[in-house]
């Protein structure tokens, strides 16, 4: 019996069935989404639910977004939310997905990949993503949904010296860190 994968994709295990590349990548994306999920206590059901449907497509996203980020660091967990909000938002996103996940290759610049979606007609889903990742908000005016505020790449840049804006000067969960001393006067001593 020669080993390898037969007519049909499929190559006998030990107990003379057959496994299929697709069962493999299914199993290996589902292991990533199962990860990535595991990790995320703020995801809702709704987002859990349409990254574990889709674990394919899901890896696929993934993998686009850390080359389009040209990040290796971006939250699995985060990129659910992302996927989920983008799904909703745009009902070809999956056909797109598939159609700009299939012509990434190793090495390949964000730049590069950018001038194929566009060639493909795929400007606006690089666009999104992009966006989705560094302003934390999916969609524009009174349709937009915000995704991430502290985690948004945008801020990333500048995290050693300025604090992510807010109300309070003291940037996002201000109030987990001790207050700083008060040197104020007394009305006495004035």
């Amino acid at each position: 019996m020669e080993y390898g994968l037969s007519d049909n994709g499929e190559q006998p295990d030990q107990h003379g069935k057959g496994v299929s590349r697709r069962n493999v990548l299914l199993g290996l994306a589902s292991t990533l989404v199962a990860t990535a999920l595991a990790g995320a206590p703020f995801l809702t059901l709704a987002e859990q639910h349409t990254a574990a449907q889709n674990p394919l497509l899901f890896a696929r996203f993934f993998a686009l977004s850390l080359q389009l980020t040209e990040r290796q660091d971006i939250d699995p967990g985060l990129s659910a939310r992302i996927f989920t909000a983008l799904s909703l938002a745009n009902p070809q996103f999956s056909s797109q997905v598939e159609r700009l996940s299939a012509r990434v290759k190793a090495g390949q610049s964000a730049r590069q990949l950018q001038q194929i979606a566009g060639q493909l007609g795929l400007s606006a889903l690089v666009s999104a993503i992009v966006t989705a990742w560094y302003t934390g908000t999916v969609g524009q005016g009174a349709n937009a949904s915000l995704i991430a505020y502290k985690d948004a790449l945008m801020y990333r840049p500048v995290k050693d010296a300025l604090i992510v804006p807010t109300y309070c000067g003291n940037g996002p969960l201000w109030w987990t860190v001790a207050p700083p001393e008060v040197n104020a006067l007394l009305p006495s001593e004035s």
